[in-house]
């Protein structure tokens, strides 16, 4: 065993270690300020072991996080294997260097004095060299810029797996993970003798964690030679990517490639298919809009065949072959010319039902086709006179149980829409019914952008329509209205509307989710282009819509479609200039296609049979584009929380068929609040609300559990309504309400609040607010009333910040701020008044009996009524001390039952967390910090009349300690209570379930 030790002198960041030989060990070292050291340590037989530095390479402009030495590679214009050394920094970009010239005959040569510039590897960055555009030795390869904050490692891949190339992996502070391929540098671009003679192609980029930072990050070699990344990030997350991401044993990379096709490809291919069939012809036209030849639109029979239809009027039946083996599109197999029709050139839309397979055609003189699948027959199906907007489709079934379908035509600036029953029990499709829908133009606008069917009966039921303008109208529809002789009857009117769905934007797909089958009260889902997933519960008895879960989704803000897969719900549209498919159940995206934006002809088809995926066509640049992805682009190991550290955190017990149920929300400085589940031991992600826009402060549930508050900076309170929903809805949340701040800016932060219900009113609560500038708010809540906030009272502290407000009982508070007292305010005896329509002039509060329990700041408090006139405070200080005071809830003058007791050096640094819990009338605090202890401790409170001389009112007792994984502990709380063990929940840099078992 040998100590290595480099001559060099510096503050390393980072290092790597190559095992050359027996006894040579190649080291490559990066340095705090931008150099990277290359040395090696070699042992000789018969004297000691010594270490030399080869070179020192410069040109990084931050601190070098991470340094690796590659094997012997072939590089692309190059004959000989290359030694390459990477290396990555604070300045965003990764460079190669080539250190083939370290050898192991060069012992002989003397070590080089790193401390003289001339002995360096001059290159961009802090030395001269760079305004010395004469120097032609460089060192460094290639640079790569595509991270956009710090790269913290990198990593060469194994050549016997890349042969083709040389490729690299790195992962930073933007927790992304990039692919980079070597290439050699078009020598026409070169602008400089000086500049590197590669660069690094950026390949692809694994997005797929919260926050910031991927800290690790390795490649692992799977079945059939397959390689995949493995990481893990500060959100927990650990991910591995699909095979299709890396370069695997088949020379090639295997991501899912973008087959493309114009016009000319799909007419040749459907004439070698025909194999000499007679073509139809077409007769020429004067009309200008005919004679340009182009993909018009495109619908879906299945998975793996589609219709489109062009501009000359033509339909084609394309088929795409999927090779289950490698995961990805084998491109059209077969390309059938269905037909042409002279009513569809210059327009035409088609839509479809993938279910089974039959498919709808129109154009702009109003005739409707049908084409099955099954049959390969297209016929003409129905007439209407005038030029047709839009389709929609739905399935349902008929009395016998057969499929059948209904479709809604939608006319250009037409008033009624056409509802068509179709059967599918003939020999062809057949429309059995029909009925006019009268749109509204003052209440919904004319432009309907979706449907679903609800049958309640085999002889009707209601179509649910989204529109453009952001509305969802109802109406009734009976077959037997169909054939009435009275006009009137032949017309169906909407019956009820819910306005403004998705504000202002589209609403672009309905899904219905009924309690039981032909039921009349059930579940509407609806997404649009405001980036939102709704949810109404409707009771079609009544016509009373509820609205349940309105949450904005991470994707977007277009999304385009929802479906179900696996009890789950997955959405997709498009974000910026990609078409994302993304699983909104567990947050995790599907698939993610370069397609140039929404505002061009497309369509998708899922894949209901595999575990994910789907097949996107396209027009982009006049051609035609596919692209298909069986399974998701990433598997999750281990699901992650927050990708940032947790600031607050409350739980919620309550209880559902007799069983507990356990909600943990918590927040973060990434502004978002998780709501997960304790299930069988275990946190499970159920959902995240997405409004804040600055780290959360506070966290508190009502005691009913149906409502959860939140408070952050810039004066944001929210108030949001929690239900538990059928599967596969999970948990409902709306923001129903929002405080309105009172001062100019809107720049205080809201520390801490504390809120108890409004006396008489079911959904109104009272909150006492501490704010950052020193005063402290009494506001009311009520949401029945017309008025909702009414702000009760205000009073002002000194100067130091409140960074604690608690209620003691309902005609006082307590506080605690920055300068170690706590303090306690009388309240006005009239706050459970009912909100007048006006606002009225706000109480002015003012404190009283100041006791100093922390030499500053106070960083969590906790209080317990003890009985009815006594309440527990317990409060954790910037001082590492811990403070208890029994609190008189009364309004006598004694304001305290009991001088603080303080517990000096409580931990080992500021004390962050506490919470108090009972078992068997016993009391217990525990208290945690950024020491990373749990310490319990026992109070017990004698009683005033049986004291002895010299004791305590209060005695403080440590029962025991333990360890946390949680750094930076910012909360803790109570989950689980049991006769024989406690569960508590700890947060910070991460989560973790304690047990506390009781002898």
């Amino acid at each position: 065993m040998s100590e290595l030790t480099s001559s060099s002198r510096s503050i390393l960041y980072s290092a790597h270690l190559l095992w050359e030989t027996h006894d040579k060990i190649l080291v490559a070292a990066g340095t705090a300020f931008g150099e990277i050291v290359l040395w090696s340590w070699i042992r000789q037989p018969h004297c000691r072991s010594f270490s030399r530095v080869h070179s020192v390479f410069l040109g990084h402009e931050g601190s070098i996080f991470g340094v690796r030495i590659s094997s012997n590679v072939a590089l692309k214009s190059r004959k000989k294997p290359q030694r390459l050394l990477s290396s990555c920094s604070d300045d965003r970009t990764i460079r190669v260097w080539d250190i083939s010239s370290i050898t192991d005959n060069d012992r002989a040569a003397p070590t080089l004095d790193e401390t003289h510039d001339a002995n360096r590897k001059q290159h961009t960055g802090f030395s001269n060299a760079l305004v010395d555009t004469t120097s032609t030795s460089s060192d460094c390869l290639a640079i790569g810029w595509g991270h956009l904050s710090r790269v913290w490692s990198v990593d060469f891949l194994d050549p016997t797996y890349s042969p083709e190339g040389v490729f690299l992996l790195s992962s930073g502070e933007d927790a992304t993970s990039r692919m980079w391929e070597i290439i050699p540098r078009d020598e026409t671009l070169r602008t400089a003798a000086a500049a590197p003679a590669f660069s690094l192609k950026l390949i692809d980029t694994a997005a797929y964690n919260n926050g910031k930072n991927i800290w690790s990050s390795t490649i692992s070699k799977f079945f059939l030679n397959h390689q995949r990344l493995i990481s893990g990030a500060a959100d927990g997350k650990i991910i591995v990517c699909s095979p299709y991401f890396l370069p695997q044993s088949n020379n090639r990379i295997m991501k899912p490639s973008i087959q493309e096709y114009s016009v000319q490809d799909i007419e040749s291919m459907a004439l070698d298919f025909a194999d000499g069939a007679t073509t139809l012809q077409t007769n020429p036209t004067d009309n200008p809009a005919f004679k340009s030849e182009f993909f018009r639109s495109y619908t879906f029979l299945d998975s793996k065949s589609f219709l489109l239809t062009t501009n000359s009027g033509k339909i084609y039946l394309e088929t795409i072959g999927l090779d289950p083996q490698c995961f990805q599109n084998n491109t059209i197999t077969e390309s059938v010319l269905v037909d042409q029709m002279d009513d569809l050139k210059g327009y035409s839309v088609c839509t479809a039902e993938a279910s089974i397979g039959i498919a709808f055609v129109a154009g702009s003189r109003g005739s409707i086709y049908v084409y099955q699948k099954a049959t390969s027959v297209l016929s003409k199906l129905y007439s209407i006179r005038s030029k047709v907007g839009s389709m929609f489709v739905a399935k349902t079934f008929t009395e016998t149980g057969a499929a059948s379908l209904v479709l809604l035509i939608t006319l250009m600036r037409g008033r009624e829409a056409r509802l068509l029953y179709i059967d599918l029990d003939q020999s062809e499709p057949t429309v059995s019914a029909e009925m006019d829908i009268v749109l509204s133009e003052l209440l919904t606008g004319l432009a309907v952008t979706s449907i679903a069917y609800v049958p309640t009966t085999w002889e009707g039921g209601y179509i649910l329509a989204g529109f453009r303008r952001g509305s969802i109208a109802t109406y009734k529809i009976l077959r037997g209205d169909t054939d009435s002789k009275d006009e009137r009857k032949r017309k169906a009117y909407a019956i009820s509307t819910i306005e403004r769905v998705h504000g202002k934007e589209t609403v672009t797909a309905i899904q219905w989710v009924p309690s039981r089958f032909f039921s009349m009260n059930g579940y509407i889902i609806s997404v649009g282009r405001d980036g939102y997933s709704a949810v109404h519960y409707l009771d079609l008895s009544t016509n009373c819509t509820t609205l349940v879960h309105n949450l904005s989704l991470p994707v977007g803000p277009s999304i385009e479609g929802l479906y179900f897969h696996k009890n789950q719900i997955v959405v997709y549209g498009f974000s910026s200039t990609k078409f994302i498919l993304y699983n909104s159940t567990s947050e995790e995206e599907v698939m993610s296609v370069e397609t140039g934006g929404a505002h061009r002809t497309w369509a998708f088809e899922y894949f209901s049979s595999h575990e994910g995926g789907g097949t996107v066509v396209w027009t982009r640049a006049s051609t035609m584009r596919i692209l298909s992805q069986v399974g998701p682009n990433h598997h999750v190991i281990r699901p992650g929380g927050h990708g940032r550290e947790i600031k607050a955190m409350a739980v919620s017990t309550t209880k559902v068929n007799e069983q507990s149920r356990h909600l943990i929300a918590t927040g973060a400085e990434d502004t978002d609040i998780k709501v997960f589940e304790y299930v069988g031991g275990d946190v499970v992600y159920r959902r995240t609300l997405r409004k804040h826009t600055t780290g959360i402060q506070h966290l508190q549930w009502s005691d009913s559990g149906q409502y959860l508050f939140s408070s952050g900076g810039c004066e944001e309170f929210y108030i949001w309504r929690v239900r538990q929903l059928p599967s596969p809805l999970g948990i409902g949340v709306v923001c129903e309400s929002i405080f309105t701040p009172e001062s100019e800016h809107s720049d205080l932060r809201i520390m801490s609040f504390d809120v108890r219900k409004r006396q008489n009113v079911e959904f109104g609560f009272i909150f006492t607010m501490a704010f950052s500038d020193s005063h402290v708010g009494i506001y009311s809540y009520d949401a029945t009333a017309t008025v909702k906030w009414q702000t009760l009272a205000i009073g002002n502290y000194f100067t130091s910040c409140l960074t604690q407000s608690v209620f003691l009982s309902s005609s006082t508070i307590l506080t605690a701020g920055t300068d170690g007292h706590s303090a306690i305010w009388s309240l006005p005896s009239d706050l459970d008044r009912p909100h007048a329509s006006a606002p009225l002039l706000a109480s002015t509060l003012t404190w009283k009996y100041p006791v100093r329990i922390h030499q500053n700041s106070s960083k969590t408090l906790a209080s317990h009524p003890l009985d009815q006139e006594t309440v527990l405070i317990v409060s954790g200080g910037d001082d590492s001390s811990l403070a208890l005071l029994l609190a008189s809830t009364s309004s006598s003058e004694s304001a305290y039952a009991h001088p603080p007791t303080i517990i000096v050096r409580a931990h080992a640094s500021a004390i962050t967390a506490c919470a108090i819990l009972l078992f068997r009338s016993r009391v217990f605090i525990l208290t945690s910090g950024n020491d990373q202890w749990i310490r319990l401790w026992e109070i017990i409170v004698h009683n005033t009349s049986t004291l002895g001389e010299g004791q305590d009112l209060l005695e403080i007792k440590r029962v025991k300690r333990m360890k946390t994984n949680v750094a930076d502990v910012s909360s803790m709380a109570i989950l689980e209570q049991g006769d024989k063990r406690t569960k508590v929940v700890i947060c910070g840099v991460g989560m973790e379930v304690v047990r506390i078992a009781w002898d």
